[in-house]
């Protein structure tokens, strides 16, 4: 495949502060990532984490994506502005719809323009999954984050989004030498997106549509016979599994990410863990997917 920009993607999630989650950035420098991301969790600003990645690294930063029910979008076109101008340029705002059901593709295109009006020169791109989303981001940013998306539906979104758009995508990683205890936490965060209920649309519809529904309809009935969360993190399929990330020692790591980031501009290393509150496991992944070990982008 084409060169691919590898980033790196922590965030609150992992049990560590806004100021060990600072101090990564240095460390992912030198392991030779060339980006650093947040999401939009409630227990840090991360655009003031962005700037502080910045500072401390030289690197570009992004957040993916912010709600756009979270803050009205002047408040987070001056943030962003700030956090562009001290950065360089080198900043990029993921906007999505979120909880917003009500004509999200209008509401989502309303506020880029609000945010637009403000910040006309901040690198936006937009959280999308299907085809009037992923074409409206393509119209109305520099491109469209992905999330949870085979090689396959890459493929298919680039179509949507056509070839001068940037396509961005979290790729879940856990590396761990407890694998089973890598794998459940792999499990969670999958059936934390694609385990709604049956007609719920969203990421549910997402994943039948990529062919997932008898590993769904499984779970389901495994679900309705009384398993909890942790038993249906032991009953994922493999397929499902292995399919959406990677957790292990870290052997075929990058093998591994190698064809997963097929068809993306920027393939973000979003690291997962076992044991919240403890780095280990963080730096863990870093080494086993760090770019400069592998001597190549991709």
């Amino acid at each position: 495949m084409g060169v691919v920009e590898i980033g790196l993607g922590v965030d609150s999630r992992l049990g560590l502060s806004p100021s060990q989650l600072r101090d990564l950035a240095a460390d992912a420098r030198a392991f030779g990532y060339q980006s650093m991301w947040t999401n939009a969790g409630a227990d840090y600003d991360p655009v003031a984490l962005c700037v502080a990645w910045h500072e401390r690294s030289g690197l570009p930063t992004g957040i993916s994506v912010v709600p756009i029910a979270r803050n009205p979008p002047a408040v987070l076109a001056l943030a962003a502005l700030t956090a562009s101008d001290m950065a360089h340029g080198e900043f990029t705002l993921g906007i999505g719809s979120g909880s917003v059901t009500d004509r999200p593709i209008r509401a989502v295109r309303d506020y880029l323009g609000e945010v637009a009006k403000i910040a006309p020169r901040v690198r936006t791109v937009v959280g999308a999954l299907g085809p009037q989303m992923l074409r409206l981001a393509s119209r109305h940013s520099t491109g469209a984050a992905l999330n949870w998306c085979t090689p396959e539906q890459i493929a298919w979104s680039r179509e949507q989004v056509g070839p001068m758009a940037t396509l961005i995508e979290y790729l879940r990683v856990c590396v761990d030498d407890d694998v089973a205890a890598a794998r459940a936490a792999l499990a969670a965060q999958i059936l934390g997106y694609a385990h709604a209920r049956p007609g719920s649309g969203g990421y549910r519809a997402h994943f039948e549509r990529m062919g997932f529904h008898d590993e769904l309809a499984f779970l389901d009935s495994r679900k309705a016979a009384g398993a909890g969360p942790v038993e249906l993190a032991r009953a994922i399929p493999e397929r499902m599994l292995t399919a959406f990330g990677y957790a292990g020692r870290g052997d075929g790591a990058r093998e591994w990410f190698a064809r997963s980031a097929e068809g993306l501009d920027v393939a973000i290393v979003r690291v997962l863990t076992p044991r919240p509150g403890d780095v280990v496991p963080v730096r863990r992944v870093m080494e086993a997917f760090a770019p400069r070990a592998a001597g190549v982008s991709a």
